[in-house]
């Protein structure tokens, strides 16, 4: 199956082109980039390909191909293997919709009740009235307005014993050093597959 989206706008030149899907690239003055390399894991996950065209002054398509089923379903993030599937609550924290959405339907899929979150503002509302459910956060760490960070302080600062997985399209080694002093249940690197986040939560989640 494929989908296309064509525009008419000023189009990309080859430079451009081969740098639109790596995280937090832009060519705007504001923005965080991270779209494309979202739209690209999601894709991915589900054995798919995308693709650009775009010519200087002619504007850009794009094409994303997915393999053809017989079933009819709804629209879900792939479902993942037996051994990674779990319970309990999980808050998903990220700006992007679509990263929020596959967090959302894979963690449901694997057994999990998923509380999400689109700003840190909002997690720290949503912590408020269920830190006592809540058994895992996975944060965004670049966020418009209350950034990771002080996102990770105020939620530690409701439910301190809370584990936090950082999700991030930059190193570990970078997003480390922002974080240093401080407890963390990992990393996830963006963009990351259905199966990389379920094995990172189950991981997290496995007493010691």
């Amino acid at each position: 199956m494929a989908l296309e989206v064509t525009d008419n706008g000023s189009g990309m030149d080859a430079a451009t082109q081969a740098r639109i899907f790596e995280p937090f690239f832009t060519t705007k003055f504001t923005g965080r980039g991270l779209g494309l390399s979202a739209v690209l894991g999601i894709v991915g996950s589900y054995h798919g390909a995308l693709s650009v065209e775009s010519t200087v002054g002619s504007g850009t398509r794009f094409r994303v191909l997915l393999p053809v089923t017989v079933k009819s379903a709804e629209v879900v993030a792939p479902r993942v293997t037996g051994s990674l599937e779990g319970t309990g609550t999980i808050l998903v924290v990220d700006d992007e919709p679509l990263v929020l959405a596959l967090a959302r339907s894979t963690l449901e899929r694997s057994g999990y009740t998923v509380l999400a979150a689109e700003s840190g503002k909002e997690a720290e509302e949503i912590m408020k009235a269920r830190a006592s459910d809540v058994g895992l956060v996975v944060l965004d760490v670049t966020m418009p307005g209350m950034n990771g960070e002080e996102a990770f302080r105020r939620l530690k600062a409701i439910r301190p014993d809370v584990p936090v997985i950082l999700s991030t399209g930059h190193s570990e080694t970078e997003t480390a050093s922002r974080f240093a002093g401080v407890s963390l249940a990992g990393f996830l690197q963006k963009p990351y597959t259905a199966s990389q986040l379920a094995e990172k939560i189950k991981s997290a989640l496995q007493p010691l």
